[in-house]
């Protein structure tokens, strides 16, 4: 794997935008928007020494008649990591 190239603040605030797209769109695949009352992404980016890490906490408040897991939600943001470190090896490896 190439090495990440150096980040500005302008990198990182499009990463993390992107990012919850990702997670959006992930998470709407594993959640009907009818079961879903509330989403909340919290996205806390981490740039030190040249290594970058990515911590997200999602919380959702769920329709009382849904029958959607905790597992289903996991999943869905494993998925959101997979595809989010094939978007940084595109745009952010040199």
């Amino acid at each position: 794997m190439s090495k990440l190239k150096v980040l500005t603040q302008e990198d990182l605030s499009k990463i993390s935008e992107d990012f919850g797209e990702i997670l959006e769109q992930e998470v709407s695949k594993a959640i009907s928007t009818k079961e879903l009352e509330d989403l909340d992404l919290d996205i806390v980016l981490s740039y030190d020494n040249e290594q970058l890490d990515v911590d997200v906490d999602v919380g959702v408040i769920f329709d009382e008649l849904s029958e959607i897991s905790q597992d289903q939600i996991t999943k869905a943001i494993d998925e959101a990591y997979l595809k989010f470190d094939s978007y940084i090896d595109d745009n952010y490896r040199v």
